[in-house]
């Protein structure tokens, strides 16, 4: 039953995204966001993953998509100046040069080459479900600190671009 629930909900995430980014309404795809975020937290849920089940709901769909829906209200962009046109080649290339940025990011990170230089500062507790957050705080802050530390850049930067993104059309 648990497996029938999971690839249920697998297919409806992978649904919710295909729908995420069709939409033409930037509220709408933010809403969709926020129900695919839910979704995911679910399926942690079902892997056992307690702690990052409720980061995903407190993190994602709580503090950061109530600042893309702040944003996308704050913006408040037309629907006629919204882009509707294909995508451009340069569009194409960064969209394939972050595609392999990720790739790499994440080799280098599987193989070990962005650790720490605190191997080990804290003792795994591999079977204690008790011990799930500092398990999770351990490895967070010390093997994937440099993952960790990227990924918030990643969002900022994100975050900053589409105001700049947003600030050029008006004056177009």
């Amino acid at each position: 039953m648990t497996t029938f629930v999971f690839a249920f909900l697998g297919i409806l995430a992978l649904f919710l995204g295909v729908f995420l980014i069709t939409r033409r309404n930037p509220v709408a795809a933010a809403m969709l966001l926020i129900s695919d975020f839910v979704i995911l937290a679910v399926l942690y849920g079902l892997l056992d993953a307690h702690f990052a089940a409720a980061a995903q709901v407190i993190v994602y769909a709580g503090a950061i998509m109530v600042v893309f829906v702040f944003l996308i209200m704050m913006l408040n962009i037309p629907n006629e100046q919204i882009r509707f046109t294909r995508v451009t080649n340069i569009e194409w290339l960064l969209a394939f040069v972050g595609i392999v940025a990720a790739v790499i990011v994440a080799q280098a990170s599987s193989l070990g080459w962005l650790q720490t230089a605190f191997p080990n500062a804290a003792r795994i507790l591999p079977n204690a479900p008790s011990e799930n957050t500092r398990n999770v705080a351990a490895l967070m802050f010390t093997d994937y600190l440099w993952s960790f530390e990227l990924v918030g850049f990643l969002i900022i930067a994100a975050m900053i671009g589409a105001v700049v993104i947003a600030k050029q059309g008006r004056k177009h």
